[in-house]
């Protein structure tokens, strides 16, 4: 019986086997299935996107198309040639847009990449056709309000022209006034002002008489480009009488930074004067001299009553002079600490080197017979050394002769106690 059924674990893996290869090919299989279904759904999602943009183009074209006669009679076809462009751009859009859609629907098949190129074209091409019909649409009902509103506009413009024209006299005193204390320079930016914002209001007057005239007259011309010249004169003359009176705050502010300054250069002037008195180089002390010179006439013309002023320039020609200076006082302050270091130093020096002098002096006599002449030669330098820097007025030339003593003190000291030895 055993030997009969010898074949049965060869069948029963060979079964599993096969058990195994169909569930792999199975779920392969509903994978594929589940990955076309979503790609189906996809493609289909798309055309569906592309024919609702494609049909709502179609749609506002038509209305378009009667929007923009309604605007060429009301407006005229000068005003509206940017609308008829945009339109007829829109259209060749759309034509091409239905003629991918005419691939799609005829009876050829189509790809699944000639699909979604195709869709994708269409709503692209109708977006674009809709979005740039709305804003030439959006751009005409805003005229049609102003044509609407433009007796109130027109009203309301003149009233506000009025008080522009009152505040000529004001703008003018002011720069009358700003004139006794501020240079021409100082005054360039704004002092047309007045003049220029005159000739605005007068052409914003001449634009709402002429929308005016239009409107009493019934003419069916429109006045929004009348309204909006008038808009715009009135923006100018008040931008300009507004900066006269920014530029008097700026100036006021910018002269009160001099007065500040001026007060600060009369100390930093102060301290150079300090430095160059007690100073102990002539040469720096002239050098100081010059700079203080310098500044101070800079600083004396500044101040120089009845003067009128032009704080930023006046500002930037102090701070060049005051630099001056301080670049001069700071070398010269740098050198006169050099000379205090060194005459502090030059005490110190000065007691040491004499005491080696001393010791060597006396190590040399107790050993007179051992010591040779090249110790005695270097004490007799270090001595002649320590009398020069006695006798130096250069703290700085005296402190390294004072240290040149110690060097050679030092020497004669080691050199006598080898010989010594």
């Amino acid at each position: 019986m055993t030997d009969a059924l010898w074949w049965l674990p060869s069948v029963i893996v060979l079964g599993v086997v096969v058990g195994v290869i169909w569930l792999f090919v199975s779920a392969s299989r509903r994978k594929g299935r589940s990955i076309r279904a979503a790609e189906t759904a996809e493609i289909t999602e798309r055309a569906r996107t592309a024919a609702i943009s494609l049909v709502r183009a179609d749609d506002l074209i038509e209305a378009a198309t009667d929007e923009l006669g309604f605007a060429q009679a009301q407006f005229g076809e000068r005003a509206t040639a940017d609308f008829a462009a945009a339109l007829d751009v829109s259209k060749r859009q759309l034509r091409e847009a239905f003629a991918l859609q005419q691939k799609l629907d005829d009876g050829v098949p189509d790809t699944d990449s000639q699909i979604r190129q195709w869709t994708e074209q269409i709503t692209r091409l109708a977006d674009e056709a809709t979005v740039r019909l709305n804003a030439q649409t959006r751009e005409f009902d805003s005229k049609r309000v102003v044509e609407q509103n433009a007796p109130v506009q027109l009203e309301q413009l003149r009233r506000r022209l009025d008080r522009a024209t009152d505040r000529l006299a004001g703008g003018a005193a002011t720069l009358e006034r700003l004139a006794t204390t501020y240079s021409a320079s100082a005054l360039a930016a704004i002092s047309g002002n007045v003049e220029r914002a005159r000739t605005a209001i007068d052409e914003g007057r001449r634009a709402a008489d002429a929308a005016d005239a239009r409107l009493a007259t019934g003419a069916t011309e429109p006045v929004g480009d009348q309204v909006s010249a008038a808009e715009h004169g009135l923006f100018t003359a008040t931008t300009l009488l507004d900066a006269i009176e920014t530029g008097e705050d700026q100036l006021h502010v910018a002269f009160a930074s001099l007065g500040t300054a001026l007060a600060g250069a009369e100390t930093e002037l102060a301290e150079a004067r300090a430095l160059r008195d007690r100073h102990e180089e002539s040469e720096a002390s002239t050098e100081l001299n010059r700079v203080i010179a310098a500044a101070d006439a800079v600083v004396a013309e500044l101040r120089r009553p009845g003067r009128v002023s032009d704080p930023a320039a006046d500002l930037a020609r102090l701070r060049e002079a005051l630099d001056g200076l301080d670049v001069t006082r700071s070398e010269a302050r740098n050198r006169q600490l050099r000379l205090d270091n060194a005459r502090e130093a030059f005490v110190g020096a000065r007691l040491a080197a004499r005491s080696q002098i001393g010791i060597t002096r006396d190590f040399i006599t107790a050993n007179r017979g051992r010591v040779g002449a090249d110790a005695r030669t270097r004490l007799a330098e270090a001595e002649r050394q320590l009398a020069l820097a006695e006798a130096e007025a250069d703290p700085v030339t005296a402190l390294d002769a004072a240290r040149r003593a110690m060097t050679h003190a030092t020497d004669a000291d080691a050199l006598a106690h080898y010989d010594a030895r």
